[in-house]
C-alpha cells in the first residue's frame, strides 16, 4: 500500500512540476515577446523620425548623409536587438519538460481480491465475524460482510433488524 502511496505521490508531483514549469515558460515567451515589442515600437518611432527629416530636408532642398546616418543607425542597432529576442524567442519555445525522475519504487504488487463468503452458510445476525472484525456482523441472506448496527444490508437490501 505504501508503494502505491507513494507511486500516487511522484505522479502528482511530477504533474505540478510540468505544470509549474510550462507556466514559467508562458512567462518567460510573453516577457521576450514584450521586449520585442516594444524593440519594435522604438524602431517604428525613429522610421517616422526619419521619415519626417528626410521628406522635411527634401522639401527644402537640404538632405545630408550625417543626419540620416545617425537615425539610419540607431535603426539598424534596433534590427540587430530584435533579431536576438527573436532568437531566444525560439530557444524558449524550443525548450522541452524535463521530469526529475523519482527514486525507482519497489515492484508494486496490488493486494490480492478475495471475493466475499458464499451464501451456503449463513450466520446469526448481530454476532460478529471474528475478532478482527468487532464492528462487523454477516448478513443473513445473502452472506455478505455489514456493519454491526445496520438497519440493511448494502448487497441484497434485506432488513437486518
Amino acid at each position: 500500500m505504501a508503494d502505491f502511496v507513494e507511486s500516487a505521490k511522484n505522479l502528482v508531483s511530477s504533474a505540478v512540476s510540468r505544470t509549474s514549469w510550462e507556466a514559467q515558460k508562458q512567462l518567460r515567451v510573453r516577457g521576450k515577446q514584450s521586449e520585442i515589442d516594444k524593440l519594435m515600437d522604438q524602431r517604428r518611432q525613429l522610421l517616422d523620425e526619419l521619415g519626417q527629416v528626410a521628406m522635411t530636408q527634401f522639401q527644402q532642398g537640404t538632405l545630408t548623409d550625417p543626419q540620416l546616418s545617425r537615425i539610419c543607425a540607431g535603426i539598424m542597432e534596433l534590427d540587430h536587438d530584435v533579431n536576438n529576442r527573436e532568437a531566444q524567442l525560439q530557444e524558449i519555445k524550443k525548450e522541452a519538460y524535463t521530469p526529475e525522475q523519482p527514486a525507482p519504487v519497489a515492484d508494486y504488487a496490488p493486494p490480492p481480491f478475495t471475493p466475499p463468503s458464499s451464501p451456503a452458510a449463513p450466520k446469526q445476525p448481530g454476532k460478529p465475524a471474528g475478532p478482527a472484525n468487532l464492528n462487523q456482523a454477516i448478513c443473513p441472506t445473502c452472506g455478505s460482510t455489514v456493519r454491526a448496527n445496520s438497519l440493511y444490508c448494502r448487497s441484497c437490501g434485506s432488513k437486518l433488524r
